[in-house]
């Protein structure tokens, strides 16, 4: 690999060196970052596209993402075997993997006007993720070799990775907070295809820019990036994920995930110990780990509140740190044998975490599932320990040991970007509601209850526009949901409790579930003015596998107080036992009197045990007195089940009541249009 002579000797020579990264290590450190953001959403999208296999069995679904992420060795196979792996062949695999994107988009483009192509999208998905990662493994080996002139203790070796994976994850994380948390993927009008090509076309430019350059030795220990991605793309550069853990509301953690980009690009400059290559050596690998290991268990196991931003900030630091140590052995050359073996590691290091964390919301752990992010975060901290043991030297005699701040023009133009893009997603996810709705008539209400499946579809994939153009068109004034993602990467990562109030111009409550990313929710109109005495009901865990809730509030209509409650039942079939505790405890709780409503998922059908322990608290279903009773909601292409319900007391009277055809869950949608009186 070419690049730059070396700065002469001298102390004015060695300051011009630190003045701007080299043309070769610029190009090369925003190619990465493009790379990474580029790679961080197809993990994510490679969530809703899993749960077709899902629908299979947990051992397929295991089986199938195994699969997946194992699959990156055969196509850095397909790449670069038997080949000198120089600048033509980055450009070969960044050219493929951008083709990949764009069909991607276009797929979701024609899903979204109606074509049947879900099933194509699905597999050009799930190859795109393992394209993806051999590519991200590819780029990383191949911008490991360069070393910065004059500057052999700063971003040589795995710090330009380090600094180029770091940034990206937070440029992809600046992009979604655009598309209001959503990545481009699933957005498939002018804004998703913007940020679609503004991506692919400049990792396409810069990776032009590098076909004439030659091979180098690679760093070792690439094996870290699997389980950086999965720390990242779940936790640290996963804004609605954050969001929901924290209790914080998105456009300050929008603001914290500026402050972070800023933060690197002012460790990098002024040589803090916090990232790689800084000449301030008091912080020790072992010491280094330590902060990730303690910061990711408070970011799991601390109660909610702003400061675990300043925590994940700080973890964030420290894991480019811990990629840069263990990436900093000597050398090997760049074979296509070791490539293959690192980005098979580099994928099952990034699947196994995200796969075994909701494993046990179907089949348990023997404990809590948080453990398994922080025993991600001990294995990359040992990896930086073990990579700083067999580290090169310290630096030169010639390198200036004094902590000046020399203007990196590269990482501060790329942290700069990563920090503006993340400042002006925080203004597209602010909530500002205003009347969506045309007021009902006095005394009347309609009413829609959705099991969203965590923003799955039917296709599969995450139809955003879909449920907002479903919700919107039904008229409804209140919303009651379930199974709302806020984080999720099963269900994309997105926020779906902040997206869907932003697009309807309402107000939102929240209430977890499982843990904070997964849960149920109310969404009003605003001239039905405040939702009064929220309360979130957790119900009892029975047989399991997963933890229940309900979330209840108060509205005014025409004058009459009205209690909605959202509730999500167990759901295994067997599960009736549990059901009945979980019905007789929201009913100590919230008592039937007057208006009151309760709507959602009871995974019960008519006749079962759970509907005539609703009749005896005083509930009457709506679809039998004004609708249809033989139409079902489940599953949603081809209902056969009658498990989603509306239910209201003496007090309401339900004028009509509809299940809509909206494939955009896996569930159909049930919209009821009541009247509610005084008695």
């Amino acid at each position: 690999m070419t690049d730059q002579p070396a700065a002469p000797p001298t102390r004015a020579g060695r300051r011009r060196a630190r003045a701007a990264l080299p043309r070769t290590a610029r190009t090369l450190l925003v190619l990465l970052a493009l790379v990474t953001a580029l790679v961080a959403e197809l993990v994510r999208a490679s969530g809703p596209l899993l749960d077709r296999a899902f629908s299979s069995g947990v051992s397929i679904a295991a089986l199938t993402a195994l699969v997946t992420y194992a699959a990156p060795g055969l196509a850095m196979t397909i790449l670069v075997a038997r080949l000198r792996v120089d600048g033509r062949v980055v450009l070969v695999g960044v050219g493929a993997l951008v083709a990949v994107r764009i069909v991607l988009q276009v797929l979701g483009t024609a899903i979204g006007a109606g074509a049947e192509l879900g099933m194509l999208r699905y597999g050009v998905g799930l190859a795109g993720t393992a394209l993806g990662i051999a590519v991200l493994v590819l780029v990383a080996a191949y911008a490991s070799g360069v070393r910065p002139a004059d500057s052999p203790d700063r971003l040589a070796h795995g710090g330009l990775v380090a600094v180029g994976v770091t940034l990206g994850a937070l440029l992809g994380a600046g992009t979604s907070l655009l598309l209001g948390t959503w990545d481009a993927v699933w957005r498939t009008g002018i804004a998703g295809w913007v940020v679609t090509v503004a991506l692919a076309g400049a990792a396409l430019a810069l990776a032009w820019r590098t076909r004439r350059l030659d091979a180098a030795p690679g760093a070792r220990g690439l094996w870290v990036l699997g389980p950086w991605l999965a720390l990242t793309v779940m936790v640290l550069a996963n804004p609605a994920f954050l969001a929901s853990q924290s209790g914080v509301a998105l456009p300050l953690v929008a603001l914290a995930l500026a402050a972070s980009a800023l933060l690197v690009g002012t460790a990098v400059t002024w040589q803090a110990p916090g990232l790689p290559g800084g000449a301030v050596q008091r912080a020790t690998p072992w010491g280094e780990a330590l902060v990730l290991v303690l910061g990711t268990t408070a970011i799991f196991f601390a109660p909610a509140g702003p400061a675990l931003l300043g925590v994940a900030v700080v973890v964030t630091l420290a894991a480019a740190r811990v990629v840069a140590r263990a990436l900093a052995r000597p050398a090997h050359e760049l074979s296509w044998v070791r490539l293959a073996g690192s980005a098979s590691a580099v994928g099952l290091g990034t699947v196994a975490p995200l796969l075994v964390y909701p494993l046990d919301y179907d089949v348990p752990l023997p404990f809590p599932n948080g453990w398994v992010l922080v025993a991600t975060a001990l294995a990359l901290g040992l990896g930086g320990v073990r990579g700083a043991r067999a580290a090169v030297g310290p630096a030169t005699e010639e390198t200036d040991p004094r902590p000046v701040a020399p203007r990196l023009a590269g990482v501060w133009a790329l942290a700069g970007a990563a920090a503006l893009l993340c400042a002006v997603g925080a203004t597209q996810v602010h909530v500002s509601p205003s009347a969506s709705a045309a007021p009902s008539p006095a005394g009347e209400v309609r009413l829609l209850s959705w099991n969203l499946h965590y923003g799955v579809s039917a296709v599969p994939g995450v139809e955003l526009d879909e449920m907002v153009r479903t919700i919107r068109d039904s008229g409804a004034d209140v919303v009651a949901l379930q199974e709302i993602s806020r984080g999720w990467v099963l269900g994309g990562g997105g926020d779906m409790a902040t997206a869907l109030a932003a697009e309807l111009d309402m107000h939102v409550v929240f209430a977890s579930a499982a843990d904070r990313q997964f849960g149920n929710a109310l969404l009003w109109s605003d001239h039905l003015g405040e939702l009064d005495d929220v309360v979130r009901h957790e119900l009892p865990y029975g047989d399991g596998p997963q933890q229940r809730s309900a979330i209840s509030g108060t509205l005014d209509v025409g004058g009459v107080p009205l209690r909605v409650t959202s509730v999500h039942l167990q759901h295994r079939e067997e599960n009736t036992p549990t059901r009945l505790a979980q019905l007789e405890a929201l009913f100590a709780a919230e008592p039937v009197a007057g208006a009151y409503v309760l709507a959602g998922d009871l995974n019960a059908e008519p006749g079962w045990d759970e509907l005539a322990a609703t009749e005896a608290a005083g509930l009457t279903s709506g679809q039998d007195v004004a609708g249809d009773p033989s139409e079902a909601t489940s599953p949603a292409l081809w209902p056969r089940h009658r498990i989603d319900w509306v239910l209201g007391s003496r007090a309401v009277t339900f004028v009509d009541v509809q299940v809509l055809g909206s494939v955009a869950s896996d569930h159909r949608a049930l919209l009821a249009t009541l009247r509610v009186t005084d008695g």
